[in-house]
């Protein structure tokens, strides 16, 4: 969980739907305020209103939690996985030059 990557994925869902802090601060019933520590990764929505902040924004626990969209969670893990495997790859063919040597 990183503070900063939650604050920026908070701000941007709150632009996507044309909130202003003041607006999203209001229908949660707190104060711009917050909503700007949220966003400058200074505090963390209290557990409380995390569920109202999440219908709010349109996006999913999880989604917050993790401070992007699930498909790009996704996508980052899939290039994680081909990454790990072409690394294997180049590891092997490292062997067998040096086997060649």
């Amino acid at each position: 969980m990183n503070q900063k990557m939650i604050g920026q994925y908070i701000a941007k869902k709150r632009k996507a739907k044309n909130l202003t802090q003041m607006m999203l601060g209001e229908r949660l019933g707190v104060s711009y305020k917050t909503v700007s520590k949220w966003e400058n990764a200074k505090c963390m929505p209290d557990y409380s209103i995390v569920e109202s902040l999440c219908q709010e924004l349109g996006i999913t626990i999880t989604e917050l939690m993790n401070g992007c969209d699930d498909q790009q969670l996704h996508d980052n893990q899939a290039l994680s996985v081909d990454l790990l495997k072409r690394i294997q790859h180049l590891e092997q063919q490292k062997i067998l030059l040096y086997g060649f040597c």
